[in-house]
């Protein structure tokens, strides 16, 4: 796993952001952040962390985590342990079983994924993701710069670590689902969530755009 400030200003809020699969910092160069540095973590050939949560945690007086698509069940994993020090946690586009043909992405999809990876495929893996032209434009314009051959690594990694987690035990304390959800398919996140408040919201898997800053994204900014 990698650690990469987007955002570095020694204020005294934190956001740890959990990035999902095959991305780096460059889709979320638009997004701007006022009153929070902004740790990314992204690249999950391993859980192992290469920072010091227990210095982070000292050094911000205010922490938040935001977790998006895998990395919803990667944020769980790293920082169940650390949930009393987190002020707030954010769910978005994601759940605890995130490789379920009832709770997550269907398993035949993620195999189909993981053998036909190429460069052809994974544009159609970000256009599905984005959905709007408008969307898709923006990020491909940013998209990330990893090697095909760094995100199969990756995505052959988590095939075999991914395992399923009780929505009763989750972390999160807001859970944002959008009404169209290509990837991790809307219902299933509906039907893993259920018992739990989740904020229903237009939009794809890919949303961040909606937002001009993480602060907006914190606050709940429609």
């Amino acid at each position: 796993m990698k650690s990469a400030w987007l955002h570095q200003r020694r204020k005294e809020r934190l956001i740890i952001f959990c990035n999902g699969w095959g991305m780096d910092a460059n889709p979320f160069l638009p997004l701007g952040a006022s009153e929070y540095d902004v740790l990314m973590l992204s690249d999950y050939h391993d859980l192992a962390l290469d920072c010091d949560l227990a210095t982070l945690f000292t050094r911000y007086r205010i922490t938040y985590l935001v977790s998006w698509s895998m990395g919803v069940w990667i944020g769980q994993q790293i920082f169940q342990p650390w949930s009393h020090c987190l002020q707030g946690a954010i769910a978005i586009n994601g759940t605890l079983c995130p490789v379920h043909d009832q709770f997550g992405i269907p398993v035949q999809l993620y195999s189909a994924t993981l053998e036909n990876l190429s460069a052809p495929s994974r544009l159609k893996f970000y256009r599905r993701m984005c959905r709007d032209r408008k969307t898709y434009e923006t990020f491909l314009g940013n998209q990330p710069a990893r090697s095909l051959e760094n995100q199969l690594l990756e995505l052959t990694a988590l095939q075999g670590q991914v395992s399923c987690q009780s929505a009763e035990d989750a972390i999160y304390t807001k859970i944002l689902i959008v009404d169209q959800d290509l990837v991790v398919p809307t219902s299933h996140q509906i039907a893993f969530w259920q018992g739990r408040e989740v904020m229903r919201i237009e939009g794809a898997h890919f949303l961040f755009y909606r937002w001009n800053s993480w602060d907006e994204l914190v606050a709940g900014a429609p």
